[in-house]
């Protein structure tokens, strides 16, 4: 499937709740940044090429993590014991 480069819209707006910007940069970010499971890499060439890992047992899937995850999920309850949920994603990879 081609990836639609030329016509997407993206918008960013601020996150001004420091306890929402926390989560955001050390939860969400960094989970997507260690996701071995269904992450894609862009080489120089224009190809994509999947992370190594990503067929490994024990591979990080962001996807899994923010499904067991109920405060990143949006439902509105938080992690009982935050830092344990940002090592968790921190110590993969």
């Amino acid at each position: 499937m081609p990836r639609n480069l030329d016509r997407r819209v993206e918008a960013l707006t601020p996150i001004e709740n420091p306890t929402v910007h926390q989560q955001v940069l050390q939860q969400i970010m960094l989970a997507n940044l260690k996701d071995e499971a269904q992450s894609w890499a862009l080489d120089s060439q224009g190809h994509y090429t999947r992370d190594p890992s990503w067929d490994h047992p024990s591979a990080f899937s962001a996807h899994e993590y923010f499904m067991t995850n109920p405060s990143l999920s949006g439902r509105g309850q938080k992690v009982k014991d935050m830092p344990r949920a940002i090592d968790h994603v921190a110590s993969r990879g």
